[in-house]
């Protein structure tokens, strides 16, 4: 029982509760069918939104203190979310999308070498193999949705740095949240979203309405999904490395392509499900081990018990 209370334990359920939450995403960003910079007006404005109400609740309702935010850490944060979405769905727009997502596939590495300037920290050789192997099942996972050879032209090499961008937001912001507790967080992503949807507006060339459909998509992504799942692998930070966040967020690239089967029908190939198998074994053991070790960690009740006694 005492397991399930190590700051390790609570982290891994945090991190797999955002990931599995941030599954659907792909699917429902599908479904919009918008294009870059509407997709990141409508997501950046509902989701930023949804995380200032979310950071007024908890903060002023639920604490009811007004936190210091004019930080550091706090525009980090702030910058990092910018980054992210705006990379993303400018990658997305001009790239394959097979580019982008094995460049945000580098997430975990990015995160080991900044907790590693940053706090210290390093990688075990056991999680250091399972993540090599998990970049070599998104990999073949990945490379398994396109038939056609991807063309190395700037469009796509732009890409791939655009995606190399997200995974550094990503793995910074991730660092920085578990470097300085007492940055309010949710109100830094909630900063950056509106920042991010503000940009868009300024670069689309022309903004509608969705129809209801497709509007309800995007706001479910938007007010929904991102802000917990974001809010909650944040918080996750806070209890186990940034790297090991970033490790467990992959299983969103594995498990975003089977909602998309079966939202819209789109039949995944045999590179993509036997790639997939790879990530998932492979996190399936790294997060075994992780129980273990915060097992082992763990105080052991009898040796409580046994200070109190008395010998005769």
């Amino acid at each position: 029982m005492r397991t399930l209370h190590h700051p390790n334990t609570i982290g891994l359920c945090l991190a797999i509760f955002g990931t599995l939450l941030l599954t659907p995403d792909t699917l429902l960003m599908r479904l919009s069918e918008l294009d870059g910079f509407t997709m990141l007006v409508w997501r950046g404005a509902l989701s930023g939104i949804a995380y200032m109400l979310i950071w007024m609740w908890f903060t002023l309702r639920v604490e009811r203190k007004m936190p210091t935010f004019l930080t550091t850490s706090f525009g980090i944060v702030v910058l990092c979310q910018i980054a992210n979405a705006t990379f993303f769905s400018l990658a997305i727009a001009i790239a394959p999308v097979t580019v982008v997502l094995i460049s945000v596939a580098t997430v975990p590495i990015f995160a080991a070498i900044l907790s590693r300037i940053f706090l210290g920290e390093t990688l075990s050789k056991f999680a250091i193999a399972m993540a090599v192997l998990v970049l070599i099942g998104l990999y073949i996972s990945v490379l398994g949705q396109d038939e056609t050879l991807i063309a190395l032209d700037a469009s796509t090499l732009l890409g791939a740095v655009l995606g190399l961008g997200v995974a550094f937001s990503l793995a910074l912001n991730f660092t920085i949240i578990r470097k300085d507790m007492t940055v309010p967080f949710v109100l830094a992503i909630g900063v950056g979203a509106i920042l991010a949807a503000i940009l868009g507006v300024l670069c689309a060339d022309k903004l509608h309405w969705p129809p209801t459909t497709n509007m309800l998509a995007i706001a479910f992504t938007g007010i929904v999904i991102l802000p917990i799942s974001f809010g909650t692998l944040s918080y996750a930070a806070r209890f186990v490395p940034s790297s090991t966040v970033s490790l467990i967020m992959l299983l969103e690239t594995v498990l975003g392509p089977l909602w998309v089967w079966w939202g819209i029908g789109e039949v995944p190939t045999d590179a993509m499900l036997v790639g997939g198998g790879i990530v998932l074994f492979c996190l399936t053991a790294f997060l075994i081990n992780q129980g273990w070790i915060a097992s082992a960690q763990s105080p052991d009740p009898r040796a409580e018990l046994d200070q109190y006694s008395t010998k005769p």
